[in-house]
């Protein structure tokens, strides 16, 4: 009897020690590790297609001379990204004077009758 109670207990300590030494180490935690790479800006986070027209708008801004500082292409991809529609910038640019067009759709059809142009 005396056998079994000591092979019990050498059979509890070998399980101990295995599951002890399965736990990982503690380590101390430094700061969180912090990316190598900057965020993308708002237009590089933007489709192909959406990428097109804030250029073609970006592009239509150039011929203002209204002397209202014009957007950047960074600016103009905010204001898709908030939430705002194409149509919405465009009519937001064009009541601050940074666009001549009468409609998106012009703006458009010279940029890409000008990208065509140059290729």
């Amino acid at each position: 009897m005396t056998r079994w109670i000591v092979t019990g207990l050498a059979a509890l300590v070998l399980v101990g020690t295995t599951v002890a030494s399965a736990e990982p180490p503690l380590t101390p935690s430094g700061p969180p590790a912090t990316p190598a790479t900057s965020s993308p800006s708002a237009y590089d986070s933007l489709s192909p297609g959406n990428k097109r027209i804030a250029t073609a708008l970006f592009d239509a801004q150039k011929t203002s001379t209204t002397g209202t500082p014009t957007l950047t292409l960074d600016q103009i991809a905010r204001e898709r990204r908030s939430g705002k529609r194409w149509g919405d910038v465009f009519q937001a640019m064009k009541s601050q004077g940074l666009i001549q067009a009468e409609t998106l759709g012009q703006v458009l059809g010279r940029y890409d009758r000008a990208r065509h142009s140059r290729s």
